[in-house]
């Protein structure tokens, strides 16, 4: 994404998926606790009509990844600090 130059949101979410859980030792390795919930990463961008097939490959290209990509349609961007409108503000 970086490479397209794009800005995007990176989130770290936990949820209970298909992923497989990690184990994870306490008490100075004695014990061993197995996760309830997984960790995924969620990652959010806004990109303009005429890249988005190009960003939609770039994703899918990348060889060994899971996950779903959702597209949405924005109706208008706002720039607070600069209040530009539209694909300007992107």
């Amino acid at each position: 994404m970086e490479s397209l130059g794009l800005h995007f949101t990176h989130y770290e979410v936990k949820g209970k998926g298909k992923a497989p859980t990690l184990a994870v030792e306490y008490d100075r390795g004695t014990s061993t606790m197995i996760e309830e919930y997984c960790t995924n990463i969620s990652i959010s961008t806004v990109v303009t009509d005429s890249i988005v097939d190009s960003v939609i490959q770039r994703i899918l290209s990348i060889g060994d990844s899971e996950g779903k990509i959702f597209v949405y349609e924005v109706l208008d961007a706002i720039d607070i600090k600069s209040k530009k409108r539209g694909e300007s503000a992107l």
